[in-house]
Parts: structure tokens; C-alpha cells; sequence
């Protein structure tokens, strides 16, 4: 009929309006991230100076609830190519978090404040093992205060360095109860970024 209008429209055209369409929104979550990552960055250096280890894990549980917030719709309509960019960036920023959430908790280990908390977790520590013989795994950069914590336990106590202990914390082990109390930071942390991925939304659907 006189009135149809003509078909201008190739599919070509119709894709790269989509690839454009997702380049753009890949851009404004790059510049929004990129923002939420410096205020997230002078939050974490601001309150775990004031406070240590506690806020570091707190500040941690807050950016996951702001991040949810902004990216969880997105994430739940991109099934192709934007998803996967999405996807990357948001990997990257996590890793960023948890380098400097890393960085700020080896800040503290060098604080009075860390050397009596770990002297409150060997007396805990202590009470649960009793007159039994232990091993006292510790990292090397603890070796100072090894002697220290070691006091705390009734029963003989070997001290050894555990190279897989690197931000900081303890370890004891009794060999005669086969048991193993972990008490280090490194695997606090791990369970913080295991936490982080089930909780965040930030794996590809």
C-alpha cells in the first residue's frame, strides 16, 4: 500500500546500535565504579586507622550492600555481551578491595592493639587444650611475640614458622587430639571474599 513505509533498517545496523548501546552503559559503570572505588578506598583508610581490624571487616559487609544496590538489576537483564563486561569490571573492583582491606590489615598487625588480641586468642586457646602438648604455627614476621603467646599454654609448646600464614594471626595444632584451632588472619580474610561472592551478586548468571 501508498502509505507502508519501507524497511530501512538492516539487521548490521541493528547490532551495532546494540554493541554501541552497551558500550556506553559499559562506560558509565566503568566512571560510576571508579568513583564508588575511591570513596570506598578513603573510607576503608579513615575508619581502619581509627579502629583496626574490626572496621576493616565492617567496611568490607557495607561496600558489598552498596554494590548490590547499583549493579543487582543490571546484572539480572545482561545475558550477553555488556554481562560479561560488567562481570570483568566488577571482578576487578573486588580484587582492589580485598587488596587494600589485605594492605590495612598487615598495618595493623604491627599495632599494640594486634599483639594483645593475639595474646587474648592463645590464653582462649589455652583454656581449651589444657596441660596438652601443642604446636604454635605463626608467621615469620611474628616471631617476636611467638614467646609471648607461647606462655599462655600449659603443656609443652613448639613454636614453628608457617610460610602459608602471611597477613598475620596463629595457628595451634594438638598432635595427641589430632585437632586444630585456626586463629589467623589470612583465613578470616579468605572467608570474608568467600562471603563477598556468594553475597554480592557478582558471578555470571
Amino acid at each position: 500500500m501508498a502509505n507502508d513505509k519501507p524497511a530501512n533498517k538492516s539487521v548490521g545496523d541493528n547490532e551495532s546500535k546494540f554493541l554501541a548501546a552497551i558500550e556506553k552503559f559499559a562506560q558509565q559503570q566503568r566512571d560510576a565504579l571508579q568513583s564508588e572505588t575511591k570513596d570506598f578506598e578513603q573510607r576503608v583508610m579513615r575508619q581502619a586507622e581509627e579502629e583496626g581490624l574490626r572496621d576493616a571487616y565492617n567496611l568490607i559487609h557495607k561496600e558489598q550492600d552498596a554494590m548490590r544496590a547499583s549493579i543487582a538489576a543490571e546484572l539480572a537483564k545482561k545475558e550477553a555481551q555488556g554481562n560479561l563486561e560488567v562481570f570483568k569490571k566488577r571482578q576487578q573492583i573486588t580484587e582492589e578491595i580485598f587488596a587494600k582491606a589485605t594492605a590495612k590489615l598487615q598495618e595493623y598487625t604491627g599495632t599494640p592493639e594486634y599483639e594483645k588480641k593475639l595474646v587474648g586468642y592463645a590464653q582462649e586457646c589455652a583454656q581449651y587444650f589444657d596441660k596438652d602438648d601443642i604446636e604454635l604455627c605463626i608467621a615469620k614476621k611474628d616471631a617476636a611475640i611467638a614467646n609471648k603467646l607461647a606462655k599462655a599454654f600449659k603443656g609443652k609448646c613448639i613454636i614453628k614458622e608457617a610460610a602459608d600464614i602471611t597477613v598475620g594471626g596463629f595457628r595451634v595444632y594438638c598432635p595427641q587430639k589430632k585437632i586444630a584451632v585456626d586463629k589467623t588472619l589470612d583465613t578470616k580474610l579468605q572467608e570474608q571474599r568467600e562471603w563477598f561472592y556468594t553475597n554480592s551478586d557478582l558471578q555470571v548468571r
